[in-house]
């Protein structure tokens, strides 16, 4: 991982541009979270699910979403609550007669509270928080995995090569390991925000968008030596650092369940055409 402060020599040298490169790696980041989320969900729990639309998917599939359902839920009701609103009613998927879940704020305990802003944050939580949860799990139950991009080769081929250190550094004979692929599946297939989440993510997006561009100007319009230059400089860099190391994490946990489960997957697919 490159941080801000490893770009520069010291924090106060900092600059715009430096700061804009770690954000859009960030940035980036997420973004490839989200697709391998997205990847497990739709190729490879929805290869198990029930043709019968009744059925809400089958008990299997019900089963599978269980601890990451309740982990997506609660990670909206945690989103509304911390950004002025209440919550009103949280339905795990296996009391949802859609099978889906879902979570709907009340009314707000803020005097401040932005219905927009709350709405959109509460939408991409479960990306943050259930990464955090993944990462939980993994000290819970003695899980070690690593990340680590090499500098003499691209981001995928450092990936490809931590799948593979990762797998053959699990341990297949205890049940922890079965325990932690189990809830990693669950909780990685419902990190990603659902198309209706995503749209409401939207504004608060853009919210966050305009707030980087004025911490960039900033940045380069203020001496490096000028307390809020410091205040960015000190704060937002040790966030993005947290953040990059955390998605790392995620990343890594995902892709590797990925792995194991896309060929499985993909033999059901084909069986039941």
């Amino acid at each position: 991982m490159v941080s801000v402060a490893a770009v520069c020599y010291n924090s106060a040298d900092m600059d715009a541009t430096a700061f804009a490169k770690q954000t859009a790696t960030v940035v980036a980041e997420a973004i490839l979270l989200y697709m391998l989320s997205r990847l497990i969900f739709v190729w490879v729990l929805q290869a198990v699910a029930s043709r019968n639309p009744c059925a809400r998917g089958g008990r299997l599939v019900q089963l599978l979403r269980l601890p990451g359902n309740l982990v997506h839920e609660l990670s909206h009701a945690a989103g509304y609550l911390i950004f002025g609103y209440t919550v009103r009613r949280m339905v795990p998927c296996i009391f949802d007669p859609r099978g889906r879940g879902s979570c709907q704020p009340g009314l707000p305990w803020s005097p401040i509270a932005l219905p927009w802003l709350a709405t959109g944050m509460a939408a991409l939580a479960p990306l943050l928080v259930g990464t955090l949860a993944l990462r939980g799990a993994a000290k819970m139950l003695a899980i070690d995995l690593h990340f680590t991009v090499a500098a003499h080769s691209g981001f995928a081929d450092s990936l490809v090569d931590n799948i593979w250190m990762n797998l053959q550094a699990l341990d297949f004979h205890t049940w922890q390991t079965y325990l932690f692929l189990y809830l990693a599946f669950s909780i990685g297939s419902e990190l990603a925000p659902s198309r209706i989440d995503a749209q409401h993510s939207i504004p608060a997006l853009l919210a966050a968008g305009v707030g980087l561009i004025a911490a960039f100007v900033v940045l380069q319009r203020l001496p490096a030596d000028a307390p809020v230059c410091q205040f960015l400089i000190t704060h937002m860099d040790s966030a993005l650092d947290w953040l990059q190391t955390l998605l790392n994490f995620g990343i890594i946990t995902v892709a590797l369940v990925a792995a194991i489960t896309i060929i499985p997957a993909l033999l059901i697919r084909a069986v039941r055409r």
